[in-house]
């Protein structure tokens, strides 16, 4: 769903493993994830989860690759200058930990359950084949010269999901416009 390359301070990748604090592996890892960018990424199905936490394997290396050596970790994990393995992959516990995690590299994301296929189809009915429709009546209508600007420009302007903003001052008409009332000689004496 989401993917982004970041490179984290030592101080993000401490927020981000905080759960880890206190055991012996924990500088390590914090060193190990803030020498380098990482690529984080938001999955997303049903059972999705465990379904990763299945595909990455064990979290021990040695363990990965004597019992599980298709699953990632055991490919993709190796051995670090202190002797010890790192396994390459990160996968959330639970569903909390997922959220706060998803939050942490896209704050702006909303999580939300995955719709069902009826969901979809719901959804596209009610809200975006009215806006749709009318668009690619008027683009058949007008036949502009560059019809997948004026598309884009139309779909902009009716987004259902963004606020209609008031036109600008030069495109009000007089009568509508603000006047501040001249002061008469009169009433400045």
């Amino acid at each position: 769903m989401s993917r982004r390359e970041v490179r984290l301070t030592p101080e993000q990748a401490a927020e981000l493993y905080k759960t880890h604090y206190g055991r012996t592996h924990f500088p390590h890892l914090v060193t190990h994830m803030s020498s380098g960018p990482i690529i984080a990424l938001v999955l997303a199905a049903n059972n999705c989860i465990q379904k990763w936490r299945t595909l990455m394997g064990p979290a021990r290396v040695v363990e990965a690759q004597a019992y599980w050596p298709e699953s990632l970790r055991a490919c993709y994990g190796r051995r670090t200058k202190y002797g010890d393995y790192f396994n390459g992959l990160h996968g959330s516990e639970n569903l909390p930990d997922a959220v706060r995690e998803i939050h942490f590299f896209f704050p702006n994301m909303i999580v939300g359950p995955i719709l069902r296929k009826w969901q979809a189809s719901d959804y596209i009915q009610r809200h975006l084949t009215p806006v749709l429709l009318t668009g690619l009546t008027g683009l058949a209508q007008e036949r502009p010269s560059e019809p997948i600007l004026w598309l884009a420009e139309y779909l902009r302007a009716h987004n259902p999901n963004e606020p209609e903003l008031a036109p600008q001052s030069r495109e009000l008409p007089p009568e509508a416009k603000c006047r501040t009332p001249v002061p008469s000689e009169e009433s400045v004496k």
